[in-house]
C-alpha cells in the first residue's frame, strides 16, 4: 500500500544475509582464515551495503559501530616464515604495557561515543514516530450537520452492518457520540475518539464511552486484531493521499480477521458546495470518489467492498471487510 510495506521484508533479508556472512566466516575461521579477513568483510559490506546509503537504518549501522568500538592490543603473532612467532610474540610482549595504555583511552572514547550515538539514535526514533503519528490524521474533522446526525440516510445501514459483529466497534471521530448512542441501543459494544469530544449531559449519564484523544495516538495504543469494527466519520473527507492511506494502513492492523470497515465521507461535489463545513478550506487534501474505494480497498486488503451514494449526491458510504481467519489459511473463501 505504501513505500514501507516492504521495509520488513527488506530487514528480514538483510539480517538473512548478514547470517550466512557470520556462518561463512566461521566456517573459514576453522580452516585458517586469515587474521583480519573478518573485519575486513564487516568494513566491505558496510561500504557497499544499503545501510550505508540514505536510506538506511541508524540502528543497523550503530550495530556496525559497535562491533568495531573496541580496539584490541593484543596483536596476532601468526607466521608463515621460520621463527617469525617468536619474534612476533618479543615484540609484542615489549610493547604491550604501553599499547594497553594507548587502546584503554582510545575505548574509553570509542564506548563514549557510541552511547551518546544510541542516545541521539533513539530520540531520533522517538521523533520519527511522534511526526508519523501526527501524520495520520493532519487535517481537521470535517463535520456535516446535514450528514453527521442520527437521522441521516446512512445511519441505519452502517448500524446494520454492524449488529451481528462480536467485539468492540469504535467510532471516529465520534463528536457529541451520537453514532455510539445509536450502535449501543442496537446492542454494539461501542465506544468513541475525538480529539475534540463535545459529549452533552444525556451521553455522559447513559454510560457513553466516549474518550477525548487524538485518533492517532488511540490507535497507537489498541493491540493489533482488538477491534471488531471500525466507523470513520468526517476523517478521510479532507485528509491528504499519505495521510489517508497511514490512517487506513493503522486501522487494518487493528481491525480483526473478519473485521468491518464502515466509512462516510463527503463527495468531490459536496466538498465543493457553498455550504459545505467551513473545515473543508483548511483541509490539506480532497476526498476520494466512491469508485476510488472500490479500486483502492482491495489493494489495502480488504473484500466485499460497498459504495452507497447519498440522495442528494453530496455524500457516501464505503462498507468493507477483512478477510476471515480461513480465507486468509486455507483461500476456502469460508470466513470465520
Amino acid at each position: 500500500m505504501t513505500h514501507t510495506d516492504s521495509e520488513p521484508d527488506q530487514r528480514a533479508f538483510l539480517a538473512q544475509v548478514m547470517a550466512e556472512i557470520t556462518d561463512e566466516a566461521k566456517r573459514r575461521r576453522s580452516h585458517d582464515l586469515p587474521a583480519g579477513t573478518e573485519r575486513d568483510l564487516d568494513e566491505l559490506f558496510l561500504r557497499y551495503s544499503p545501510l550505508s546509503g540514505r536510506g538506511g537504518s541508524v540502528t543497523a549501522a550503530l550495530r556496525v559501530v559497535d562491533s568495531n568500538a573496541m580496539v584490541d592490543p593484543v596483536v596476532p603473532v601468526a607466521s608463515q616464515h621460520a621463527g617469525g612467532v617468536a619474534v612476533k610474540k618479543g615484540l609484542r610482549s615489549l610493547s604491550l604495557w604501553y599499547m594497553s595504555w594507548i587502546t584503554d583511552q582510545v575505548n574509553r572514547f570509542s564506548s563514549g561515543v557510541s552511547r551518546a550515538l544510541h542516545l541521539l539514535a533513539d530520540q531520533v526514533d522517538d521523533l520519527g514516530r511522534r511526526v508519523d503519528a501526527q501524520r495520520i490524521v493532519a487535517g481537521p474533522v470535517v463535520r456535516d450537520p446535514r450528514a453527521h446526525r442520527s437521522d441521516a440516510w446512512w445511519v441505519d445501514e452502517a448500524v446494520g452492518e454492524l449488529t451481528a459483529i462480536p467485539g468492540r466497534v469504535l467510532h471516529a471521530a465520534c463528536g457529541n457520540g451520537w453514532l455510539v448512542q445509536r450502535l449501543g441501543a442496537g446492542g454494539i459494544d461501542a465506544y468513541g475518539v475525538d480529539p475534540n469530544s463535545s459529549a452533552d449531559g444525556a451521553a455522559e449519564e447513559s454510560g457513553t464511552d466516549l474518550r477525548q484523544e487524538p485518533l492517532a495516538d488511540h490507535l497507537g495504543a489498541v493491540g493489533a486484531d482488538e477491534l471488531a469494527g471500525v466507523v470513520l466519520t468526517g476523517v478521510v473527507d479532507g485528509a491528504s493521499l499519505g495521510e489517508r492511506a497511514r490512517l487506513l494502513e493503522l486501522v487494518t492492523d487493528r481491525l480483526a480477521p473478519g473485521g468491518t470497515l464502515v466509512v462516510h465521507s463527503l463527495s468531490p461535489d459536496g466538498f465543493d458546495a457553498p455550504d459545505a463545513p467551513v473545515e473543508v478550506d483548511l483541509a490539506p487534501g480532497r476526498p476520494m470518489r466512491p469508485g476510488a474505494w472500490e479500486a483502492f480497498l482491495p489493494l489495502a486488503g480488504y473484500h466485499a467492498v460497498q459504495t452507497r451514494v447519498g440522495p442528494d449526491g453530496r455524500d457516501y458510504l464505503v462498507v468493507a471487510r477483512r478477510p476471515g481467519i480461513r480465507e486468509v489459511g486455507d483461500g476456502s473463501g469460508r470466513a470465520e
